[in-house]
């Protein structure tokens, strides 16, 4: 159900909406970001540009998220655009993380290793984390032996 914005809000959002992070807005509105941004644009309100300067506690975030998270993962923590997060990654010479779909090849080889292997045995032998060899095995049913 939608949630009508009070004077008090819309006043408090034009003061804010300008620096405050996405994160910090869905705090203090209790709505999602699109439901804020949303407002904004119908009021008028834009966020003012952020300079191109990275904080050190960003370039902190970046270098600890990169080989987990993707860049959009990145930019919604950082509440920068997800092209801004992807430039600042190549900047720094980091790689960004990739989804690694599973092919057929591999398929067959977990199914073959996994019977008489550990998943963090199969994990090293398939290039893959322990997580992601744990949830194929799961998505496949595989079962040991």
């Amino acid at each position: 159900m939608r949630k009508e914005w009070s004077k008090a809000e819309v006043k408090l959002l034009k003061r804010l909406y300008p620096t405050a992070s996405q994160k910090e807005l869905r705090k203090r509105f209790g709505r999602s970001y699109i439901a804020v941004a949303v407002k904004a644009r119908r009021e008028g309100f834009r966020k003012a540009l952020r300079s191109s300067m990275w904080s050190p506690q960003e370039i902190k975030t970046i270098k600890k998220m990169v080989p987990t998270k993707t860049i959009s993962q990145i930019a919604q923590k950082l509440g920068r655009a997800h092209g801004t997060v992807a430039m600042k990654i190549s900047d720094m010479g980091l790689k960004a993380y990739k989804i690694k779909y599973w092919s057929n090849k591999e398929d067959k080889r977990l199914k073959k290793l996994y019977p008489t292997k550990t998943a963090e045995q199969v994990a090293g032998r398939l290039g893959r984390t322990v997580l992601a060899v744990r949830l194929r095995i799961f998505k496949l049913g595989l079962k040991k032996r």
